[in-house]
This record gives structure tokens, C-alpha cells and sequence, in this order.
């Protein structure tokens, strides 16, 4: 978790619908596969988010289906570097 005074000044000046906006960094095929992305980023310190893909429910298989990994917009550019 990371607390806002140890955020860097940048991140402080933003506006807090900036810090609040999901961008999509990843793309995962199924939810293991997003789970390792999500501790490749929790790693970093870069907290993130799994969704799952628009028409891509699979509700008899609950880890089948395709997923999106989110990030807050601040850290999305590390986010892509590091999942790159």
C-alpha cells in the first residue's frame, strides 16, 4: 500500500480524478495468467486491478476467460515497462 506522503511531489499535484482513472497495461489470457502479471506489478510496488474481458464470461469456468490488467493512470508508463 502506499501512503500519500510517500508519494513523490508529481503524484501529489495531481488532480484526484488522475490518481483514481484505470488505464489498461496488460492483457491476460486466463485468471492465473493475470494473477502473475498482477505480482510481477505488486513486486514494484504498483498496485493493479484484474477485469474481466468484455464478451469473454465464461461463467461455468470461473479461471477460463479472458482478463485486462488496470493500473491508476499515474503508474501505467512503469507499469508497461516492467510488463513489456
Amino acid at each position: 500500500m502506499r501512503w500519500p506522503w510517500s508519494r513523490s511531489r508529481s503524484e501529489r499535484d495531481l488532480e484526484p480524478s488522475d490518481r483514481l482513472r484505470l488505464v489498461k497495461v496488460g492483457y491476460a489470457r486466463n485468471l492465473p495468467e493475470a494473477e502473475m502479471l498482477q505480482g510481477l506489478l505488486r513486486q514494484e510496488g504498483i498496485e493493479s486491478m484484474v477485469r474481466r474481458n468484455a464478451g469473454s464470461d465464461v461463467p461455468d469456468f470461473i479461471a477460463a476467460g479472458a482478463r485486462d490488467v488496470l493500473v491508476a493512470a499515474p503508474d501505467a508508463q512503469r507499469a508497461r515497462e516492467l510488463l513489456g
